[in-house]
Protein backbone atom coordinates (compact mmCIF):
# COMPACT_ATOMS: atom_id res chain seq x y z
CA UNK A 1 0.00 0.00 0.00
CA UNK A 2 2.80 2.40 0.86
CA UNK A 3 4.65 1.63 -2.39
CA UNK A 4 1.45 2.20 -4.37
CA UNK A 5 0.98 5.53 -2.59
CA UNK A 6 4.51 6.57 -3.58
CA UNK A 7 3.81 5.75 -7.21
CA UNK A 8 0.59 7.76 -7.13
CA UNK A 9 2.47 10.66 -5.50
CA UNK A 10 5.02 10.59 -8.33
CA UNK A 11 2.19 10.77 -10.86
CA UNK A 12 0.68 13.69 -8.92
CA UNK A 13 4.04 15.48 -8.92
CA UNK A 14 4.37 15.06 -12.68
CA UNK A 15 0.84 16.42 -13.05
CA UNK A 16 1.77 19.40 -10.91
CA UNK A 17 4.77 20.18 -13.09
CA UNK A 18 2.60 19.83 -16.17
CA UNK A 19 -0.04 22.16 -14.71
CA UNK A 20 2.55 24.85 -14.00
CA UNK A 21 4.16 24.64 -17.40
CA UNK A 22 1.22 23.95 -19.69
CA UNK A 23 0.23 26.83 -21.97
CA UNK A 24 -3.18 25.57 -23.02
CA UNK A 25 -5.95 26.21 -20.51
CA UNK A 26 -7.59 22.83 -21.10
CA UNK A 27 -4.37 20.92 -20.61
CA UNK A 28 -3.59 22.99 -17.52
CA UNK A 29 -7.02 22.18 -15.99
CA UNK A 30 -6.58 18.45 -16.67
CA UNK A 31 -3.13 18.50 -15.08
CA UNK A 32 -4.44 20.22 -11.96
CA UNK A 33 -7.30 17.70 -11.69
CA UNK A 34 -4.83 14.83 -12.05
CA UNK A 35 -2.58 16.36 -9.42
CA UNK A 36 -5.48 16.79 -6.96
CA UNK A 37 -6.78 13.28 -7.42
CA UNK A 38 -3.31 11.82 -7.19
CA UNK A 39 -2.59 13.77 -4.02
CA UNK A 40 -5.76 12.50 -2.34
CA UNK A 41 -5.06 8.90 -3.31
CA UNK A 42 -1.42 9.14 -2.22
CA UNK A 43 -2.33 10.56 1.18
CA UNK A 44 -5.01 7.88 1.59
CA UNK A 45 -2.54 5.13 0.79
CA UNK A 46 0.01 6.51 3.26
CA UNK A 47 -2.60 6.76 6.01
CA UNK A 48 -3.89 3.25 5.28
CA UNK A 49 -0.34 1.90 5.35
CA UNK A 50 0.15 3.49 8.78
CA UNK A 51 -2.92 1.99 10.46
CA UNK A 52 -3.28 -1.60 11.71
CA UNK A 53 -5.90 -3.13 13.98
CA UNK A 54 -4.46 -5.83 16.27
CA UNK A 55 -7.09 -8.30 17.57
CA UNK A 56 -7.79 -8.58 21.27
CA UNK A 57 -5.23 -10.58 23.32
CA UNK A 58 -2.80 -10.61 20.39
CA UNK A 59 0.67 -9.07 20.22
CA UNK A 60 1.59 -6.87 17.28
CA UNK A 61 5.08 -7.47 15.82
CA UNK A 62 6.34 -4.21 14.28
CA UNK A 63 8.29 -4.85 11.06
CA UNK A 64 10.17 -2.63 8.65
CA UNK A 65 10.24 -3.94 5.10
CA UNK A 66 9.16 -7.33 6.50
CA UNK A 67 11.99 -7.47 9.04
CA UNK A 68 11.32 -7.31 12.80
CA UNK A 69 12.24 -4.07 14.52
CA UNK A 70 12.12 -5.61 18.00
CA UNK A 71 9.13 -3.48 18.94
CA UNK A 72 5.70 -4.86 19.84
CA UNK A 73 2.26 -3.36 20.30
CA UNK A 74 -0.81 -4.26 22.23
CA UNK A 75 -4.28 -4.92 20.86
CA UNK A 76 -6.49 -2.33 19.18
CA UNK A 77 -5.86 0.44 16.62
CA UNK A 78 -2.12 0.96 16.13
CA UNK A 79 -0.18 3.59 14.18
CA UNK A 80 3.20 3.01 12.59
CA UNK A 81 5.40 4.70 10.05
CA UNK A 82 4.13 4.16 6.49
CA UNK A 83 6.96 1.80 5.57
CA UNK A 84 6.43 -0.24 8.71
CA UNK A 85 3.91 -3.02 9.20
CA UNK A 86 2.42 -5.01 12.06
CA UNK A 87 2.15 -8.78 12.00
CA UNK A 88 0.05 -10.62 14.58
CA UNK A 89 1.28 -13.08 17.20
CA UNK A 90 -1.37 -14.94 19.17
CA UNK A 91 -0.91 -14.35 22.92
CA UNK A 92 -4.34 -15.65 23.91
CA UNK A 93 -4.93 -18.93 25.71
CA UNK A 94 -4.16 -22.06 23.70
CA UNK A 95 -5.29 -25.63 24.37
CA UNK A 96 -3.47 -28.89 23.79
CA UNK A 97 -6.69 -30.90 23.88
CA UNK A 98 -6.38 -34.68 23.76
CA UNK A 99 -9.26 -35.99 25.85
CA UNK A 100 -11.47 -39.01 25.28
CA UNK A 101 -10.75 -40.86 22.04
CA UNK A 102 -8.14 -38.22 21.13
CA UNK A 103 -5.83 -39.40 23.94
CA UNK A 104 -2.06 -39.54 23.43
CA UNK A 105 -0.51 -43.00 22.95
CA UNK A 106 2.76 -43.47 24.83
CA UNK A 107 5.06 -46.40 25.57
CA UNK A 108 5.09 -47.27 29.28
CA UNK A 109 6.94 -49.77 31.48
CA UNK A 110 7.72 -53.21 30.01
CA UNK A 111 7.19 -51.77 26.50
CA UNK A 112 3.43 -51.73 27.02
CA UNK A 113 1.18 -49.08 25.46
CA UNK A 114 -1.19 -46.65 27.18
CA UNK A 115 -3.43 -43.92 25.79
CA UNK A 116 -3.33 -40.89 28.11
CA UNK A 117 -6.22 -38.38 27.91
CA UNK A 118 -4.79 -34.95 28.74
CA UNK A 119 -5.63 -31.28 28.29
CA UNK A 120 -3.01 -28.55 28.70
CA UNK A 121 -3.87 -24.85 28.67
CA UNK A 122 -1.02 -22.49 27.82
CA UNK A 123 -0.24 -19.12 26.29
CA UNK A 124 2.76 -17.65 24.49
CA UNK A 125 4.84 -15.04 26.31
CA UNK A 126 4.46 -11.62 24.71
CA UNK A 127 8.08 -10.62 25.38
CA UNK A 128 9.34 -13.55 23.29
CA UNK A 129 7.02 -12.80 20.38
CA UNK A 130 9.53 -10.88 18.18
CA UNK A 131 12.20 -13.57 18.55
CA UNK A 132 9.82 -16.45 17.82
CA UNK A 133 8.15 -14.54 14.99
CA UNK A 134 11.55 -14.09 13.33
CA UNK A 135 12.48 -17.75 13.84
CA UNK A 136 9.55 -19.16 11.85
CA UNK A 137 8.07 -18.56 8.41
CA UNK A 138 4.65 -19.17 6.95
CA UNK A 139 4.24 -22.67 5.55
CA UNK A 140 1.40 -23.38 3.13
CA UNK A 141 -1.70 -22.02 4.88
CA UNK A 142 -0.13 -21.90 8.34
CA UNK A 143 0.76 -18.58 9.95
CA UNK A 144 4.06 -18.04 11.73
CA UNK A 145 2.37 -18.66 15.07
CA UNK A 146 0.77 -21.88 13.88
CA UNK A 147 4.15 -23.07 12.58
CA UNK A 148 5.63 -22.19 16.00
CA UNK A 149 2.98 -24.35 17.70
CA UNK A 150 3.41 -27.27 15.31
CA UNK A 151 7.21 -27.27 15.29
CA UNK A 152 8.11 -26.04 18.75
CA UNK A 153 5.33 -26.39 21.31
CA UNK A 154 3.51 -29.60 20.38
CA UNK A 155 6.68 -31.71 19.90
CA UNK A 156 7.92 -30.64 23.35
CA UNK A 157 4.59 -31.55 24.94
CA UNK A 158 4.62 -34.93 23.20
CA UNK A 159 8.20 -35.50 24.33
CA UNK A 160 7.39 -34.60 27.93
CA UNK A 161 4.44 -37.01 27.92
CA UNK A 162 6.65 -39.81 26.61
CA UNK A 163 9.33 -39.06 29.20
CA UNK A 164 7.24 -38.87 32.37
CA UNK A 165 5.15 -41.95 31.53
CA UNK A 166 8.13 -44.13 30.55
CA UNK A 167 8.11 -45.87 33.97
CA UNK A 168 4.34 -45.91 34.42
CA UNK A 169 3.28 -49.47 35.35
CA UNK A 170 -0.51 -50.04 35.50
CA UNK A 171 0.09 -53.36 37.30
CA UNK A 172 1.27 -51.30 40.25
CA UNK A 173 -2.29 -50.06 40.82
CA UNK A 174 -3.64 -53.59 41.27
CA UNK A 175 -4.69 -54.21 44.91
CA UNK A 176 -2.39 -56.93 46.26
CA UNK A 177 -5.07 -58.16 48.67
CA UNK A 178 -8.15 -58.28 46.44
CA UNK A 179 -6.78 -58.30 42.88
CA UNK A 180 -8.94 -55.30 41.94
CA UNK A 181 -7.46 -52.76 39.50
CA UNK A 182 -8.84 -49.25 40.21
CA UNK A 183 -8.18 -46.47 37.69
CA UNK A 184 -4.95 -44.64 38.62
CA UNK A 185 -5.15 -40.98 39.64
CA UNK A 186 -2.88 -39.44 37.00
CA UNK A 187 -3.56 -35.91 38.22
CA UNK A 188 -2.14 -36.76 41.63
CA UNK A 189 0.94 -38.53 40.30
CA UNK A 190 1.85 -36.92 36.98
CA UNK A 191 0.45 -33.37 36.92
CA UNK A 192 3.40 -31.72 38.67
CA UNK A 193 6.08 -33.72 36.77
CA UNK A 194 4.49 -32.73 33.45
CA UNK A 195 4.32 -29.03 34.39
CA UNK A 196 7.95 -29.17 35.52
CA UNK A 197 9.05 -30.86 32.29
CA UNK A 198 7.23 -28.29 30.15
CA UNK A 199 8.64 -25.38 32.11
CA UNK A 200 12.13 -26.80 31.67
CA UNK A 201 11.80 -26.97 27.87
CA UNK A 202 9.37 -24.13 27.11
CA UNK A 203 9.37 -21.93 30.20
CA UNK A 204 11.05 -19.03 28.37
CA UNK A 205 8.48 -19.06 25.58
CA UNK A 206 5.11 -20.12 27.02
CA UNK A 207 3.20 -20.11 30.30
CA UNK A 208 1.52 -23.38 31.33
CA UNK A 209 -1.80 -22.46 32.95
CA UNK A 210 -3.36 -25.84 33.74
CA UNK A 211 -2.99 -29.59 33.21
CA UNK A 212 -5.80 -32.13 33.56
CA UNK A 213 -5.78 -35.90 33.03
CA UNK A 214 -8.58 -38.42 32.62
CA UNK A 215 -8.38 -42.18 33.25
CA UNK A 216 -5.95 -43.91 30.87
CA UNK A 217 -6.75 -46.63 28.35
CA UNK A 218 -4.51 -49.54 27.42
CA UNK A 219 -3.86 -51.70 24.41
CA UNK A 220 -5.21 -55.27 24.44
CA UNK A 221 -2.00 -57.02 25.66
CA UNK A 222 -1.72 -54.61 28.59
CA UNK A 223 -5.39 -55.04 29.49
CA UNK A 224 -4.96 -58.82 29.46
CA UNK A 225 -1.80 -58.56 31.59
CA UNK A 226 -3.66 -56.50 34.24
CA UNK A 227 -6.51 -59.04 34.34
CA UNK A 228 -4.10 -61.98 34.58
CA UNK A 229 -2.11 -60.32 37.36
CA UNK A 230 -5.29 -59.65 39.34
CA UNK A 231 -6.36 -63.28 38.89
CA UNK A 232 -3.01 -64.52 40.19
CA UNK A 233 -3.33 -62.34 43.29
CA UNK A 234 -6.83 -63.72 43.91
CA UNK A 235 -5.65 -67.31 43.48
CA UNK A 236 -2.69 -66.72 45.80
CA UNK A 237 -4.99 -65.25 48.43
CA UNK A 238 -7.33 -68.26 48.23
CA UNK A 239 -4.35 -70.60 48.49
CA UNK A 240 -3.17 -68.86 51.65
CA UNK A 241 -6.66 -69.15 53.15
CA UNK A 242 -6.76 -72.87 52.32
CA UNK A 243 -3.34 -73.35 53.91
CA UNK A 244 -4.45 -71.50 57.05
CA UNK A 245 -7.61 -73.61 57.33
CA UNK A 246 -5.65 -76.83 56.89
CA UNK A 247 -3.20 -75.72 59.58
CA UNK A 248 -6.08 -74.98 61.95
CA UNK A 249 -7.68 -78.37 61.34
CA UNK A 250 -4.38 -80.14 61.94
CA UNK A 251 -3.88 -78.22 65.18
CA UNK A 252 -7.36 -79.23 66.40
CA UNK A 253 -6.63 -82.88 65.58
CA UNK A 254 -3.34 -82.76 67.51
CA UNK A 255 -5.05 -81.14 70.49
CA UNK A 256 -7.79 -83.75 70.57
CA UNK A 257 -5.23 -86.55 70.42
CA UNK A 258 -3.31 -85.18 73.41
CA UNK A 259 -6.31 -84.89 75.76
CA UNK A 260 -7.12 -87.75 78.18
CA UNK A 261 -10.08 -89.52 76.56
CA UNK A 262 -11.81 -90.50 79.84
CA UNK A 263 -11.57 -86.95 81.17
CA UNK A 264 -12.92 -85.56 77.92
CA UNK A 265 -15.80 -88.06 77.96
CA UNK A 266 -16.68 -87.08 81.53
CA UNK A 267 -16.68 -83.39 80.55
CA UNK A 268 -19.06 -84.08 77.69
CA UNK A 269 -21.36 -86.19 79.87
CA UNK A 270 -21.42 -83.50 82.53
CA UNK A 271 -22.18 -80.83 79.98
CA UNK A 272 -25.06 -82.83 78.52
CA UNK A 273 -26.38 -83.91 81.96
CA UNK A 274 -26.02 -87.64 81.17
CA UNK A 275 -24.68 -90.57 83.12
CA UNK A 276 -20.92 -90.95 82.69
CA UNK A 277 -20.95 -94.73 83.03
CA UNK A 278 -20.01 -95.35 79.45
CA UNK A 279 -16.83 -93.38 80.02
CA UNK A 280 -15.66 -96.03 82.50
CA UNK A 281 -15.63 -98.98 80.12
CA UNK A 282 -12.62 -100.70 78.66
CA UNK A 283 -12.79 -98.47 75.65
CA UNK A 284 -13.84 -94.87 75.47
CA UNK A 285 -15.91 -93.48 72.58
CA UNK A 286 -16.21 -89.75 72.25
CA UNK A 287 -19.18 -90.09 69.99
CA UNK A 288 -21.31 -92.26 72.25
CA UNK A 289 -22.19 -89.59 74.84
CA UNK A 290 -23.23 -87.30 71.99
CA UNK A 291 -25.50 -90.00 70.52
CA UNK A 292 -27.08 -90.62 73.98
CA UNK A 293 -27.84 -86.94 74.23
CA UNK A 294 -29.83 -87.13 71.02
Amino acid sequence: MFVFGILVAVVALIALIAARTAKADKLRRQAWLTFGAGLVVAVGCVVAASITVVPTRNVGIVTSWNKPTGRTTGAGLQWTLPWEGIDEWDASGQTYAHLGDQCVWVTIAAQRRACIPVQIEWSAKAEKAPENWAAYREVDDLSRFEVFVERRVNPQINGAMTSIFADFDPLGSVDVTSGDAPAPDLNKTYKEPLVKALNTELGDEIVVKSVAFESPRYDEPTTQAIAAYGQKILEARNLEIDKANAKTRAEITRTDASVDQVARCLQIAEKLGKEPGLCMGGTVSLTRPVETAK
